[in-house]
């Protein structure tokens, strides 16, 4: 049984025919005139139709559009201004799009509003208009607007327009011209359909209104040649056929497809009051693409959680709260300390569950995959292109330091991320304290400060609902009774529940509203004071019972609770116990998932008054939950995704929370290499930070420490890793545990390796061979005996990498395991390569190709290709050389493998310069200059430099030979890498 509902629910699947306005078909139109150039808006109705204003292209003597504007697919081209009337103001041109345009396929939909009768329809229109002209090192140019906002049925019918109301213009640059100007010609949509094209702003009318011609009037004002003429570019069969858009379905009901992701927040959105102005603002906010972060702060109780959830609540309908519309977002993301915790792996699966489950796969393969954390939020941002995310972040606080910076790590990495690309998942956050952000990012946030409690007309009413069968004598009470009580409180909506919970808590004084109040009103934090003698009123049993609820801080069902309970005490009924914490408002139930959970405030109450120790005291109350986490967890191998894992994560917290550091150790030091290997490298950096210094076991704390300097090879700093294998090399020497002590030999190795003192690989590696040996693990020794013979490589010792490959081909006669055949085959290449046998490297590498084949796995096969096309630029077949390291560069890009892809590329662009095809020498070693320094390899800066040497061989032989001296004094002798001596040899007959 699951201790919470299921993370993941899809409310809405998106349709397969979904339309609406495509950012990549929206136009900006400049026209050359006789009097100088003018700009205007305009829309891809089709693959080489735009629809346009006739008057944004009159007179032109020359037309180009720009698609794509200010994005890395952007492109111009002429145009042709195919049809114009004047008297409509509707113009349509021709243009043939480049190759590499994004495809037009499906033709845009138009449509229509009624005019007999009164309807408020939300429209939105996406221009360049001058109001958002900019400034930057190339000149003026414009930003794209997207104008949301409504237009009335009944308005403007004489001259059969659109009276658009909208946001009004942020500035005026130019008196005596319109700041709207330029936004001529941008269809406007109402859900997913066109029903007009702005033509004009008249200034008397403020800056917050736009006209625009409505379609199907314009259809009728034509005569017979012209309406047919435009239907054709239109692609209409007939006017009178335009669906008619209500304002049920200004955001077509297709288009309203939401997903949602994580448990909702739910305390008190059943009971929400009004908010309308902060609900209006989050909205306002939440539409504005500057803003990537919405705070939503207040004190506690004061009713955050309920107004960030009814926000997300209206969306997740198809609503967007205040008068304007927004865009429809894609996906909804809940996200909790309190329930789900928040976290970047959390974060970023939420977003990927969004996007269904094609896209969460290849992202799960991006998150696994060794990269770093940046490139793997950039595969997300470019997953989600322009689609809106919203990301709910509820009870922040938890995760920041007192003065409000973040003092989670990941959630840093997250901000940052998310601040300084333009990515669109945004933020809604509830927190008691403003975030802090560094100076240069706080024009990204948005505040809205709750302080003030409900109405008091807001509050009454709420009372009522709190009584509604009229058992407490609350809902007959007069009107001015119930304000007087709502004004007391401060209107404060987790206070009002807490004074019904109060009335109904003795049924044996049966105390009235009033003499409640009495207790209460003079003191400083009434819902403080409130909630703490709610819970001294209670029973030993329910006290017990809401300490359990605030340790699990997460919502659950009834029957995991009753489980956890029994373990504690078999003679507390917890059902019955339950029920009456209902009754008096202290626990919330959920019915949709049939579970309950405490209000943040309660929980953290219960949670400070629990006692340290006894039958319901914290420790135990933790290590019982934990206890039933554990009963819970998944065997090693089954797991397939994080969420596998996810009693084993819960059984640590609850452990680290009761103290218990050896335990929680014991549980990391099982899923930490998982984790590690499935992308969540912060992750288990963090976990092991949490139990550092504290393990009292010997035995557990060599096994941290290993677990810990393996997450430390992928997360780094690499000095760190080293010497935590050489802390636990020391340890398991002492303890006398032979396993331990090849593992963290076998690390110390792979540190060393990496940090480039391949001379200090040697001796721990050779161990850990002969300790995998003596033990029987044939896996670890295979393993350590393919890494030695692989640093005897670099080193350049052939013969010795010789003799490791040929130990590695015994272990694979004798075992009949083909991936350590292959693994042979991969050390002997690697090693002849080293030695200048380039034909027997050749052949080697063609019969490590075929035993990877036949092991189904194609983790050497990059490196055998490589080695071949070295070996191939030694035997001089240059043809042969390009076409294998091409087809090697093909397989590590495959593999996602950084440094393989970046070695690959390095050779592949000597291979270039060698066959006289220098430009592509430099742009291939540019680009193996970017994976090398993402993989942190020292042969980045002979990347660097081969493009430096090939962009000066045009220009002059001798900087190109200069250029190539310095470059091979980067190159290290790594024998993967292309010769130093070859560099060399070739500048000196440059510079001759």
């Amino acid at each position: 049984m699951s201790a919470e509902p299921a993370d993941y629910a899809v409310r809405r699947d998106p349709p397969a025919d979904a339309h609406g306005l495509d950012p990549h078909r929206i136009v900006e139109v400049i026209v050359e005139t006789g009097g100088g150039r003018r700009r205007g808006s305009g829309y891809r109705i089709s693959a080489g139709t735009v629809l346009t204003a006739a008057h944004a292209v009159a007179d032109a003597t020359a037309t180009v559009v720009r698609c794509d504007a200010d994005r890395p697919g952007e492109w111009s081209a002429p145009a042709v201004v195919t049809w114009t009337h004047k008297g409509s103001d509707l113009a349509v041109l021709t243009v043939v799009p480049p190759a590499a345009a994004p495809a037009v396929i499906e033709p845009a939909r138009f449509g229509r509003i009624a005019d007999d009768r009164h309807a408020v329809i939300s429209v939105h229109a996406a221009g360049f208009p001058l109001w958002k002209q900019r400034r930057g090192p190339d000149g003026a140019f414009r930003e794209l607007h997207v104008a949301d906002g409504t237009v009335a049925a009944l308005s403007n019918l004489r001259t059969g327009t659109l009276e658009m109301t909208v946001t009004p213009a942020g500035t005026d640059p130019d008196p005596a011209v319109s700041p709207w100007a330029g936004m001529s010609g941008a269809a406007v949509w109402a859900g997913s359909r066109i029903i007009g094209v702005i033509a004009e702003h008249h200034r008397p009318e403020g800056a917050g209104r736009l006209t625009a011609v409505r379609l199907d009037h314009a259809l009728r004002g034509l005569d017979d040649a012209d309406r047919r003429e435009l239907m054709r570019h239109l692609a209409l069969p007939d006017e009178e056929n335009l669906p008619l858009v209500t304002p049920g379905t200004s955001r077509d009901a297709r288009d309203r497809s939401v997903r949602v992701v994580g448990v909702p927040v739910a305390y008190g959105i059943e009971l929400f009051k009004n908010r309308t102005r902060e609900r209006d603002a989050i909205a306002q906010h939440l539409r504005d693409p500057a803003i990537r972060l919405v705070m939503v702060t207040g004190r506690r109780g004061i009713g955050k959680s309920a107004l960030a959830a009814k926000v997300m609540d209206l969306l997740d309908r198809g609503e967007w709260p205040g008068p304007a519309d927004g865009p429809a977002p894609l996906g909804l993301v809940n996200l909790s300390t309190r329930t789900s915790g928040i976290s970047l792996e959390r974060l970023y699966f939420g977003c990927a569950r969004v996007l269904g489950p094609q896209q969460e796969a290849r992202l799960r393969e991006v998150w696994a995959a060794p990269r770093s954390v940046q490139e793997k939020l950039d595969e997300l941002r470019a997953a989600v292109g322009e689609r809106l995310i919203v990301i709910l972040m509820d009870n922040l606080e938890d995760l920041l330091h007192d003065d409000g910076s973040i003092a989670d790590e990941e959630l840093a990495v997250f901000l940052d991320w998310l601040f300084r690309t333009r990515a669109t998942p945004r933020l809604l956050v509830t927190t008691q304290m403003p975030v802090r952000l560094a100076p240069e990012l706080r024009r990204f946030a948005a505040h809205v400060d709750v302080s003030e409690g409900l109405k008091p007309d807001e509050a009454a009413v709420l009372l009522r609902e709190l009584d509604r069968d009229g058992s407490l004598g609350i809902a007959d009470l007069s009107d001015e009774e119930l304000l007087s009580a709502a004004v007391h409180v401060h209107g404060v909506p987790r206070a009002l529940e807490l004074l019904v919970g109060a009335v109904a808590d003795d049924a044996a004084l049966l105390p009235s509203l009033q003499d409640v109040l009495e207790d209460f009103t003079r003191r400083h934090d009434v819902v403080a004071d409130l909630a703490h003698d709610r819970h001294q009123r209670l029973d030993e049993s329910a006290r017990g019972l809401l300490g359990v609820l605030a340790a699990l801080r997460t919502p659950v069902q009834q029957s995991v609770v009753a489980e956890i309970v029994e373990g504690l005490d078999p003679e507390l009924a917890a059902v019955p116990v339950l029920a009456s914490l209902v009754r008096v408002h202290l626990v919330s139930v959920d019915r949709a998932s049939r579970t309950v959970s405490l209000h943040p405030m309660d929980a953290d109450l219960a949670y400070a008054q629990m006692p340290p120790h006894g039958p319901f005291g914290r420790q135990t109350v933790e290590r019982q939950i934990a206890s039933w986490y554990a009963n819970r967890a998944q065997p090693p191998g089954t797991w397939r995704t994080l969420e596998d894992i996810e009693p084993h994560r819960r059984q640590f917290d609850h452990l680290m929370r009761a103290g218990e550091h050896d335990g929680a150790a014991r549980v990391l030091n099982e899923i930490s290499e998982w984790l590690v290997w499935h992308g969540s490298v912060l992750t288990a950096v963090r976990m092991h930070l949490d139990v550092e210094g504290h393990i009292t076991d010997e035995g557990v704390r060599v096994a941290h420490t290993i677990a810990y300097g393996h997450a430390r090879l992928s997360a780094g700093p690499m000095e760190q890793a080293a010497d935590l294998f050489t802390e636990a090399v020391a340890l398991a020497e002492r303890l006398g545990d032979r396993s331990a002590l090849q593992n963290a030999l076998f690390g110390l190795g792979d540190a060393r390796r990496q940090l480039g003192d391949q001379g200090g690989t040697i001796e721990p590696l050779a161990r850990a061979a002969e300790l995998a040996s003596e033990i029987g693990d044939l896996e670890r020794e295979v393993h350590a005996l393919l890494s030695l013979s692989l640093a005897h490589s670099y080193l350049g010792d052939g013969e010795s990498a010789l003799v490791g490959a040929d130990r590695l081909a015994m272990l694979a006669g004798a075992s009949g395991d083909l991936l350590t055949a292959a693994r042979a085959g991969n050390a002997r290449t690697i090693a002849l390569l080293t030695l200048g046998r380039w034909r027997e490297t050749v052949d080697a590498g063609d019969e490590t190709i075929r035993a990877y084949g036949a092991a189904g796995i194609q983790e050497g096969t990059a490196d055998a290709m490589n080695a071949q096309g070295i070996a191939l630029l030694g035997l001089g077949d240059l043809t042969r050389a390009i076409a294998t390291l091409e087809a090697a560069l093909r397989k590590a890009l495959r593999m996602e493998n950084p440094r393989s892809e970046g070695v690959c590329l390095l050779n592949l662009a000597w291979a270039y310069w060698q066959a006289g095809r220098i430009q592509e020498s430099a742009a291939t070693a540019q680009r193996a200059s970017t994976a090398l320094q993402a993989a942190g390899s020292p042969q980045a800066a002979a990347a660097s430099l081969l493009v430096e040497a090939a962009r000066a061989l045009p220009i002059t032989q001798q900087g190109a030979a200069n250029a190539l001296l310095r470059t091979a004094t980067f190159l290290d002798g790594n024998a993967e890498v292309i010769a130093s001596a070859w560099l060399t040899e070739h500048a000196g007959r440059l510079g001759a």
